[in-house]
């Protein structure tokens, strides 16, 4: 009597590691606009609070300035997007070189020179609410 064997292959056959492959790209191409979405929601985020930062250093000069509150001492200034600010209120006014850094009509705007799209704006500006019905 013929002893009839049992074919044990091991492992996957072509067609169903293609289709494994291209099921991982459908899914990566859902996930990756995504996530890039994400990163550059954070860095308009990370971007605004520089502008509020930057924005507040300015303000607090200003106010320093009109109120005399530095008469009789020397207090180095520094420049900080075209303004001329109290270092005590802003330490570092290096803006890195790719950053813009504008102060115009009392609003600051900050972030990317080849993104506008994530720039941070301070104060916020509003936007105009329809009444609900």
């Amino acid at each position: 009597m013929k002893k009839f064997r049992k074919n044990n292959k091991k492992g996957f056959t072509l067609i169903e590691l293609i289709v494994v492959v291209a099921i991982l790209v459908a899914l990566m191409l859902m996930l990756v606009p995504r996530l890039t979405g994400f990163t550059d929601e954070a860095t308009k985020t990370a971007n605004a609070a520089n502008a509020r930062a930057v924005y507040t250093a300015i303000q607090a000069s200003e106010t320093a300035k009109e109120t005399k509150l530095f008469s009789g001492k020397t207090i180095e200034e520094v420049d900080l997007c075209g303004q001329k600010v109290y270092k005590t209120f802003w330490d570092d006014a290096k803006v890195p070189g790719t950053t813009v850094c504008k102060y115009e009509n009392n609003k600051v705007t900050y972030g990317l020179d080849q993104k506008e799209a994530v720039r941070g704006v301070y104060p916020i500006p509003e936007t105009p609410t329809t009444p609900e019905k």
